[in-house]
């Protein structure tokens, strides 16, 4: 309370306001300081909430496409291991020889 009996004393004084509009700046003045803290740890935790879902979103993505890549490699070297074999078995049938 004495910040706000200065703050209004030097509202009148040097900034030649009625006193009852220097209360009300003073006043203001002294909620915007007090009420931060109350207002902004609420809107930091909803930021931050926010921005965890919305990293396990990109993080769940991801492990998405990282086993699509890993089902599309393996399902590749199957194909190619089938091919390779087909090939082989080909020669066979043919009569040609493979150098192994």
């Amino acid at each position: 309370m004495a910040i706000h009996a200065e703050a209004v004393e030097i509202l009148v004084s040097k900034g030649k306001f009625e006193p009852q509009v220097a209360i009300g700046i003073a006043e203001a003045i002294e909620v915007s300081m007090t009420l931060p803290q109350l207002v902004t740890v609420p809107i930091l935790d909803a930021r931050l909430d926010a921005l965890r879902a919305e990293f396990k979103a990109d993080l769940e993505r991801m492990k998405a496409e990282l086993v699509r890549w890993v089902f599309l490699a393996m399902l590749g070297n199957f194909a190619l291991g089938a091919g390779t074999a087909a090939v082989l078995n080909a020669f066979k049938s043919l009569g040609l020889k493979t150098q192994r």
